[in-house]
């Protein structure tokens, strides 16, 4: 403002506008403060409005208002605990999620089958370690964060064990199922699996029917009897591992005592009665034939033992050459003595469990050849002359006799070790230990964890929009005020 004094008397005053900025940014701060609280309660009731939708339409379409269901399952029979079926495969635990086991669990339900997809995409199986194989993990540890040893490292790593339980979650919210779904649709999957597991890894072993499945009617009569004495033999074996307990075949009524009487019944009165009646009476068709077919049979049985001995030697060269892992633990002051510890070592047990497999064999191929030996020696001494037509008739009747004897006890003894090893052995080789069950969160709880996300990405975007509104209406109403005053200082220039 200027104040010019004029000759009359008067005073001439000036309202002159200072010239802005050009060059810097003006920011109209009382402005946008002024616009925030303007619009709070705009803001308020959007940001109410938004909570309120959000939440109403997780709770109408959301389907998960519950943690995934989770069960625990476990594997308990002799090879388990290295990764193995009860017959001896590779154990694959996610054959759990095989479409057929699902297609069996969605039937069982009247469920369609096409959620197999999508159940195959939600299941998560999940191995626990071991207690034996985390211990000794846990050995190893010390000894490296207490001494730094390499070797400690190494042997950590190599710890080889396979999980004998299993956990299985269900991550429903993948597929089409709620949540009071979820839980009986895994735990029909968990049941059905028991099923395929029996039919695919159980005890399957049928001893003696492929012997049986050979006519020998076109052989000469010793080498049939032969036949039928090695499946008692095979019988017995395998009956007389099991003799020790008490079970009683509700199907066949025998115990296996029951069953290895009339194997050996069948062994000394059938079979090798009829042998001795058939040396001693010369029912042999062809001799020479006899004679050639014993002989190639223990040529045969001695290469299969020297293959045998040689395969021990090298076990044995393997145990002896063998050293176990060691760690070394030292003390927790310098007057303790250090530690040294040998592991257990599962390849050096199986050395020790070959090495008795491959004795057997030789053992047996030892028996064997004696057996022959004796009968080939027997068959020499045969008189040249045709046999009796009665001695002829008899052999030929009881060698039917046997047979069907034969064929009943296969079939006894089958019967018997398959509802054995169903009933006892396996009969809880797989069971589901925990079954799944949705857990007990509270709706409410679960309802607000499920919409957390949402509700704050809206709210955000909500803020921003008010954030932004406000500062733009700042700006906006700042300028009208400087167009103001530059429109009244353009006026008072102009008087």
């Amino acid at each position: 403002m200027q104040i010019n004094e004029k000759n009359n008397g008067h005073l001439s005053i000036t309202l002159k506008n200072e010239e802005l900025d050009e060059k810097g940014i003006h920011i109209p701060l009382p402005e946008i403060i002024k616009s925030l609280r303007r619009f709070a309660l705009i803001w308020l009731s959007f940001a109410v409005l938004a909570a309120l939708l959000v939440s109403a339409g997780t709770a109408a379409f959301s389907h998960q208002l519950s943690s995934a269901p989770m069960a625990l399952i476990g594997f308990n029979y002799s090879g388990a605990e290295k990764g193995l079926t009860p017959n001896g495969k590779k154990l694959d635990v996610n054959t759990i999620k095989n479409p057929a086991v699902i297609e069996a669990a969605l039937t069982k339900l009247d469920y369609p089958l096409s959620n197999v997809d999508s159940i195959r995409n939600a299941i998560s199986i999940d191995g626990i370690i071991p207690t034996d194989s985390a211990d000794e993990i846990s050995i190893y540890k010390y000894a490296l964060e207490k001494n730094g040893n390499l070797q400690a490292a190494q042997s950590m790593l190599n710890v080889d064990y396979f999980p004998v339980k299993y956990k299985v979650t269900f991550d429903f919210s993948k597929t089409t199922f709620g949540d009071t779904e979820a839980a009986q649709v895994i735990n029909a999957i968990l049941e059905c699996y028991r099923d395929y597991f029996f039919q695919q890894y159980g005890y399957s072993e049928a001893i003696g029917n492929a012997s049986l499945a050979v006519d020998y009617s076109n052989y000469d009569y010793l080498v049939a009897v032969g036949a039928y004495t090695d499946t008692l033999i095979d019988l017995q074996e395998k009956v007389d591992t099991l003799k020790n307990n008490n079970f009683r075949s509700t199907q066949t009524g025998y115990s296996f005592d029951d069953l290895s009487n009339a194997i050996n019944i069948a062994k000394s009165y059938d079979a090798d009665a009829l042998t001795a009646y058939i040396l001693s009476n010369s029912v042999v068709s062809n001799k020479t034939g006899m004679i050639s077919f014993y002989e190639y049979r223990i040529n045969e049985l001695e290469r299969q033992k020297k293959s045998a001995q040689e395969h021990l030697k090298t076990i044995e060269e393997s145990i002896t050459n063998y050293k176990k892992d060691s760690i070394i633990v030292h003390g927790s002051s310098n007057d303790e003595p250090a530690a040294e510890y040998t592991t257990v070592s599962d390849k050096y047990d199986s050395l020790f469990r070959q090495k008795q497999s491959a004795q057997r064999d030789i053992s047996y191929y030892s028996m064997k050849i004696s057996e022959n030996q004796a009968r080939l020696d027997s068959v020499k001494k045969l008189s040249e002359k045709n046999s009796d037509a009665k001695h002829v008739e008899y052999v030929k009747e009881r060698v039917g006799i046997l047979n069907e004897t034969v064929k009943q006890l296969v079939n006894d003894v089958n019967t018997t070790i398959m509802e054995y090893h169903d009933s006892v052995t396996f009969a809880n080789a797989y069971s589901v230990l925990v079954p799944a069950n949705v857990l007990s969160t509270s709706y409410i709880s679960m309802l607000l964890g499920n919409i957390a996300k949402p509700l704050f990405i809206f709210e955000v975007l909500v803020f921003m929009i008010y954030v932004g509104a406000s500062i733009i209406y700042g700006f906006v109403i700042d300028n009208r005020k400087r167009k103001a005053l530059e429109t009244n200082a353009a006026a008072y220039t102009t008087e």
